[in-house]
């Protein structure tokens, strides 16, 4: 996907919001406390010092472990003390993810680049019908009597949603009766694979497809990828989880000699070493040479002859956006997932730029960018995160960052991680320390996601090295 994304990127810097005044609220985002504010309504003797609740995502991904799809989820204290069960709770709690959701989407965008996932119960869906939900979503639906068929109401309501251009996934339901009634007109269904042994979730996902042939299957809450594998060969064709992003002991890997090359050249970028050193190291790679020649010919398709040698490419491309091309040139090197993978760290870049400008001066929210992908350089090459950065010789404040989670930036990536895990007291904390109020956090989330979408729409995965 390089070959359009680093011209993106390019641009990225002018679409970046300058950050408010610290006294005002950006029309789209909820001033702080007022969902909680009427949850504590509903909660007799509440905590009213309680943080509002965050909006926090997941991937769903394909076989190919492309990424088809963000999952919502609501996190927060309140949410994770109240017994979900209870029917009024329940839809009002997905109410709240319904408007967290509409509240940071985009109104001049009604076709996502790629369909939102959620998780509502049959009450909640009910009572909102179609004209609510997100445009092109994917309904995970929850029932509270999965011994009983579903109503007439629930059937009618899923082809409705369906016809609207909607997916509806059955959660967690399979072999009961609820499951039966609306195998027939359901696209899909979902196990939650961390609740059952491999061998339970095994027969339920062979006896499904076998009875029902034509569903769609996925397998959620995956942790590692052994569990991927085992879905995927019981036909399951989305899947979700923390299983791309695991890290493990990698403490025996070490950098291949293509990787450590590219790893080389983006230090030597920073300590202005000139083009021709730099074209010098490119020749002996061919692979690399095409690849750069190949981007430099599409960012730059306005020149009237096409870029022939290295030595010009690497003036056209200047050594901010040669930086740039490296380290995801670097990133894309891992094996499994490495698209996917790619795109999460673009993701976390992103959202730390854009919620730099509240604190920091727009060359810092440059670094902020690079440390969000740094970060996720361990995962990708499957390496220890230390001996993936040594080569790069980056400034303290960087590597305690990226070490330590301290220093200066320690706190943004920090909160980055804390999105990613959806720990909503760790996301409440960082964001009081560097300013924010969970709604803008939530906001800058969604924004970091539709323009890595967006960049990914307009390419294919590029898996040449």
């Amino acid at each position: 996907m390089f070959s359009k994304l680093l011209s993106s990127l390019t641009h990225r810097r002018a679409s970046i919001p300058a950050a408010p005044a610290p006294d005002t609220i950006s029309p789209v985002e909820n001033p702080p406390g007022t969902a909680d504010a009427t949850l504590r309504g509903l909660i007799p003797g509440a905590d009213t010092t309680t943080p509002d609740p965050v909006l926090v995502h997941r991937e769903v991904l394909d076989e190919e472990l492309g990424i088809r799809g963000i999952e919502f989820m609501i996190r927060g204290e309140l949410r994770n003390k109240i017994a979900t069960k209870r029917a009024t709770l329940r839809r009002f709690l997905d109410g709240m993810l319904i408007e967290q959701l509409g509240s940071h989407t985009n109104p001049y965008r009604p076709n996502p680049l790629r369909p939102a996932w959620i998780q509502l119960g049959e009450g909640s869906l009910l009572r909102l019908g179609t004209g609510k939900l997100p445009a092109r979503c994917c309904v995970l639906l929850q029932t509270e009597e999965a011994g009983q068929a579903a109503s007439s109401d629930i059937r009618s309501l899923i082809t409705n949603l369906r016809d609207a251009g909607h997916e509806v996934w059955l959660d967690d339901v399979l072999d009961t009766p609820w499951f039966a009634s609306l195998a027939q007109v359901a696209n899909g269904a979902s196990l939650r694979m961390a609740l059952r042994t491999p061998f339970e979730a095994g027969e339920l996902l062979k006896t499904t497809h076998q009875r029902y042939p034509h569903l769609a299957l996925g397998a959620w809450d995956l942790a590692t990828p052994d569990d991927y594998e085992l879905a995927r060969r019981l036909a399951c064709s989305r899947f979700s989880g923390t299983f791309v992003t695991r890290r493990e002991d990698w403490s025996g890997n070490a950098l291949s000699p293509q990787l450590l090359t590219v790893a080389t050249l983006i230090n030597q970028i920073r300590e202005d070493a000139n083009f021709r050193t730099i074209a010098n190291v490119l020749r002996q790679n061919m692979a690399m040479s095409y690849r750069l020649l190949r981007y430099v010919n599409v960012a730059a398709n306005g020149l009237t002859q096409p870029i022939s040698t290295i030595e010009q490419g690497l003036v056209i491309l200047g050594q901010t956006q040669l930086d740039r091309w490296l380290t995801l040139l670097l990133l894309a090197g891992g094996a499994m997932g490495d698209t996917a993978i790619t795109e999460i760290a673009l993701t976390r870049a992103r959202f730390l730029e854009l919620i730099g400008p509240y604190r920091l001066p727009p060359e810092q929210s440059e670094r902020l960018f690079m440390l969000g992908l740094f970060s996720m350089l361990d995962v990708a090459l499957k390496v220890p995160l230390a001996a993936a950065i040594r080569p790069l010789n980056l400034a303290p404040p960087m590597t305690q960052a990226l070490l330590e989670r301290s220093g200066p930036f320690g706190p943004y990536l920090a909160l980055a991680d804390a999105c990613e895990k959806g720990c909503a007291e760790d996301i409440c904390r960082y964001a009081v320390m560097l300013g924010l109020t969970t709604s803008k956090v939530s906001a800058r989330q969604l924004e970091a996601i539709s323009w890595v979408a967006e960049i990914a729409a307009q390419n294919p995965p590029d898996k040449a090295m």
